[in-house]
């Protein structure tokens, strides 16, 4: 079990079986060979930095690649066909003597952690926020500067993607720092990001100091890794360019550049903060801006006309049970006959006026449900008379309430009628209306609907009972 727990790994990721074969530290050391084969970052380097070295596999590419001199075989060559296999031999990859060592090379790693030694590499435990680290840097080279930087550094992810790309982004401006400090002109600085909204913000600050710069992901990076890695060659900053005077502002509360002046008044505000020129979308600010008279609320310019939420937000509690029980006696009466569109349209408004119930002086005296409708129902003040058979025929009754708000209401309610005049061999089953009420319109709400079946009792007779006043029609 233990040896098959093992193994596990090795059968899932290649480059980290590939790494332990090969004497790599970390699978991480093939992304840096990948870059290589596609920039040729080593050609012509003696003198290279790597920040955040820890635990040393890029700085073992480094040592073996340009101190050791090895030619270093990522992969067997592919061959296509099978006359190729026996031409072209790979050679097995051959450390060199002590005597063909090229003692003119010279690699500083740095690191707040120390890590195992390795051939021709100088450890620096050293805060690359820090411009003594720089200093001791040019030290070691004896006042000469680099032709290459590398960074492989990362945060311990938290998984929360806006954070963690905040806080990679704080080490490569700390690496950033170091670089600009001991990097010579012309030379390459390679380092890792987390690709993130601002890829294209982060190239132009770059830019800013390289004439060239390149978002890779290494075969060898994960698929699911957020990682990439920018490959910034000939390193021409401005004129006039201090990057000592970038120091001060890794520390994010610095946000004073008064002091700055020339080309460093635009080009560090830019490189440390980014985009300066406008408030930040993503960013919580005071309610009091600086410079701005005193706060005052003020609503919105042009609210809502009708939006779909102010019926049922305007209601106060029980007065949207009250208006349903109205809303299925009015739609009840229409459709047996009693009432007539124009009359019923008049009763409705009464209910729903601007999305708030509007009560007479005789409702408010009364707490019975069927004021309203009995005061459109009455002999008297109704106008016509339209008969059940007529409404079905014309199909008027599912759409005289095609604006109001329970009109998915009203529609269900029309359908169980519908199916209670039907002859008594084609009348269903009360469970199954509700299962046809309830999913064959998808954007209806099952709670109303279920709330509507619930008040009204359907009957295979041409009478229907409301069961909200509990009288019958």
């Amino acid at each position: 079990m233990s040896k098959m727990g093992k193994s596990s790994k090795d059968k899932r990721d290649i480059y980290y079986r590939k790494a332990k074969e090969q004497g790599w530290r970390a699978r991480s050391a093939f992304k840096l060979l990948q870059i290589d084969e596609k920039f040729h970052i080593f050609d012509g380097v003696t003198k290279a930095v790597d920040l955040c070295a820890a635990p040393g596999s890029w700085s073992q590419v480094l040592s073996r690649r340009l101190y050791l001199g090895e030619e270093i075989v990522i992969k067997d060559k592919c061959c296509l066909f099978y006359n190729e296999i026996h031409d072209d031999k790979v050679e097995e990859p051959k450390e060199a003597s002590g005597s063909q060592r090229n003692e003119n090379v010279k690699i500083v790693a740095v690191d707040l952690q120390p890590m195992s030694p390795l051939p021709g590499v100088i450890q620096i435990q050293g805060d690359i926020t820090k411009y003594s680290t720089a200093l001791e840097i040019m030290k070691h080279f004896e006042g000469d500067y680099a032709e290459l930087v590398v960074c492989d550094g990362a945060p311990d992810v938290t998984g929360l993607h806006c954070m963690d790309t905040y806080i990679q982004s704080q080490l490569l401006l700390g690496a950033l720092h170091i670089t600009c400090n001991v990097l010579k002109p012309g030379g390459t600085f390679v380092a890792k990001i987390f690709r993130g909204k601002d890829n294209d913000l982060l190239t132009n600050q770059l830019l800013t100091l390289f004439k060239e710069v390149h978002v890779v992901k290494p075969s060898s990076s994960r698929n699911s890794s957020i990682e990439s890695f920018v490959v910034c060659q000939n390193y021409a900053p401005p004129e006039e360019f201090d990057p000592k005077l970038m120091t001060p502002y890794l520390d994010v509360s610095n946000k004073d550049f008064s002091t700055l002046e020339g080309v460093n008044r635009t080009i560090i505000p830019f490189v440390v903060c980014g985009d300066v020129s406008a408030f930040d979308s993503d960013t919580t600010y005071p309610l009091q801006l600086e410079g701005e008279e005193p706060y005052e609320y003020r609503p919105p310019v042009q609210p809502p006309i009708a939006p779909p939420y102010s019926f049922t937000h305007t209601l106060k509690k029980g007065e949207l049970e009250e208006c349903m029980k109205k809303m299925e006696d009015i739609a009840i009466n229409v459709m047996s006959g009693n009432m007539d569109i124009e009359t019923a349209e008049l009763a409705r408004k009464e209910l729903c006026g601007g999305g708030k119930i509007v009560k007479t002086k005789s409702e408010q005296k009364g707490s019975s449900a069927d004021r309203v409708v009995s005061k459109y129902t009455d002999k008297e003040s109704t106008s016509s008379k339209v008969d059940a058979a007529s409404l079905d025929s014309n199909n008027e009754a599912e759409h005289m309430f095609d604006n109001g708000p329970y009109f998915d209401l009203i529609q269900k309610t029309t359908k169980l009628r519908k199916a209670a005049n039907k002859p008594e061999g084609e009348i269903a089953s009360q469970k199954e209306l509700e299962l046809q009420c309830m999913y064959e319109d998808e954007n209806t709400d099952p709670e109303m609907v279920k709330e509507c079946l619930e008040r009204l009792n359907v009957n295979s007779t041409t009478q229907s009972s409301c069961t909200c006043c509990g009288s019958n029609e």
